[in-house]
């Protein structure tokens, strides 16, 4: 799956206000998805994702508090024991570092999902400042083999920093996520990413350039190993759902209500399939067996080579699908168990 910076990809959907929050890096210490209606050909930006020969399977703290934090905010509550464990079964410590113009970048780990990652990064030899954001101008992500087998795909990302640590590296954060119709998982073990990061950069909001602090080319490799496969509950269908469209979303009013079957619940998201390309305006919530509900933060549709429509939805960390009693796609629940 070899693709640039930038590139458009035919027959693949998404707003025009996410991407104008992906070729503009928000204006925040950490980065929020929000969820993409399968609505107006998109240019979707794909993602740069990192890297390093794979070691023992070890979630970071760093990783482990960005989840928290995440799920904090939009649960109000705290992070399970077998969630947290379940995390730890995701990640994959790297520690590979390379420096160009005097500046390291180290890839500290990765959690793997079924069609989406989570990177935590590290770049120190500059003297950052807790109070501004810093991200890279340019990026170049190839996952060998193609998981999407030929099929149309696209991917996007956001990447920001969340922190300047004690010794006054900056914390960045890589949130991935790709349109795979094959339905193949990023965790079957199988697939290599290959990574390059261009020119770290001061984030400047508005419409005004980045400011580039450190001209500069950090490559990574890393192969996603069968380590962190996620669990998967299948539900056949077919569903017939309906709901209010996102906000600030032009749909058409015949797209509100869709069939839906073949649904993948995983600890990083749901997929579908679709005869229309409406589903995508739909939100996406997992409901837990303790009431909890889970909005999704982030998805994407593409037309198959068969004419269905592929949906997927990203959840903003991993759950355990064995919690998940229900899931809520627009105004429709779907009984899990």
């Amino acid at each position: 799956m070899r693709k640039l910076y930038r590139e458009t990809f035919e027959e693949v959907r998404t707003s025009e206000r996410r991407k104008e929050e992906i070729l503009h890096m928000r204006e925040q210490n950490h980065t929020r998805r929000r969820n993409l209606p399968a609505v107006g050909l998109a240019a979707a930006v794909l993602a740069v994702i990192l890297a390093t020969s794979a070691l023992a399977v070890a979630v970071s703290p760093g990783l482990r508090s960005w989840f928290a934090q995440q799920w904090g905010e939009r649960t109000g509550g705290e992070i399970s024991e077998n969630q947290a464990l379940l995390i730890d079964s995701l990640t994959q410590q790297v520690g590979q570092s390379a420096t160009d113009n005097g500046v390291t970048v180290t890839v500290d780990s990765i959690t793997v999902g079924s069609d989406n990652l989570w990177v935590l990064l590290e770049a120190k030899g500059l003297d950052f400042d807790g109070d501004e954001k810093y991200t890279f101008d340019e990026g170049y992500v190839e996952i060998t083999p193609d998981p999407a087998e030929g099929e149309y795909a696209g991917a996007s990302y956001s990447v920001g920093s969340i922190g300047v640590t004690e010794s006054g590296a900056v914390q960045m954060l890589l949130d991935y996520s790709a349109i795979i119709p094959s339905r193949n998982q990023l965790t079957d073990g199988g697939y290599t990413l290959e990574l390059v990061f261009k020119d770290l950069s001061r984030f400047q909001s508005g419409a005004g350039e980045n400011e580039i602090l450190c001209p500069g080319t950090w490559s990574f490799s890393v192969p996603l190993t069968v380590e962190s496969l996620s669990p998967e509950i299948a539900l056949a269908g077919p569903f017939t759902v309906a709901g209010e469209l996102l906000e600030g979303e032009a749909v058409e009013m015949e797209y509100s209500k869709v069939t839906l079957w073949d649904l993948s619940l995983t600890a990083t998201g749901v997929s579908f399939l679709s005869d229309s390309d409406g589903v995508g305006s739909l939100w996406a919530t997992a409901i837990l067996s303790d009431g909890t509900e889970v909005r999704s933060t982030g998805s994407g549709g593409s037309r198959r080579s068969d004419g269905l429509w592929y949906c997927s939805h990203q959840w903003p960390a991993p759950i355990d699908v064995e919690d998940v009693a229900a899931l809520r796609i627009g105004e429709t629940e779907i009984p899990v168990k």
